[in-house]
């Protein structure tokens, strides 16, 4: 059984993030100069990749098909239960070391892994749009 409140949060959190990036018009790397837009964006693309691994996470406890041990094994379970293909898989999980840099080694990350990031970003969308359509959210 899904928790509807906790999906809707959800959608509704990486419908907002993936707006807001949108709206800081960034189109290459020089777009992250500034500190300011530099963190920012960083911080809307973790906290966008942590709403897909709660959206992840959601959809496996309530199809119980299994515990995931690492953000990865969460798209991998999902592409075994036929959630998601394999390509999505592959992006989700690449987004996920994202996480964990921006996460675990802030003080080493740099323009460019923040701009490959945000390029990437664009999947979390889609597994949104793709999740609300096999659960009827």
């Amino acid at each position: 059984m899904y928790d509807k409140e906790k999906l809707g949060k959800i959608f509704s959190d990486i419908d907002r993030y993936l707006n807001d990036l949108k709206s800081f018009g960034i189109s290459d790397q020089g777009d992250l100069g500034d500190k300011k837009t530099f963190y920012a964006v960083s911080m809307v693309v973790f906290s966008a990749i942590n709403s897909a691994i709660d959206l992840g996470e959601e959809v496996i406890s309530a199809n119980n098909i299994g515990t995931p041990g690492t953000f990865k094994d969460i798209f991998f379970m999902l592409m075994k239960g036929g959630f998601i293909s394999r390509k999505m898989k592959e992006q989700l999980s690449a987004l996920s070391s994202y996480r964990n840099m921006f996460s675990h080694e802030y003080s080493t990350y740099t323009v460019e892994d923040v701009f490959k990031a945000f390029c990437e970003i664009s999947v979390i969308g889609d597994f949104a749009n793709q999740m609300r359509k096999k659960i009827k959210a």
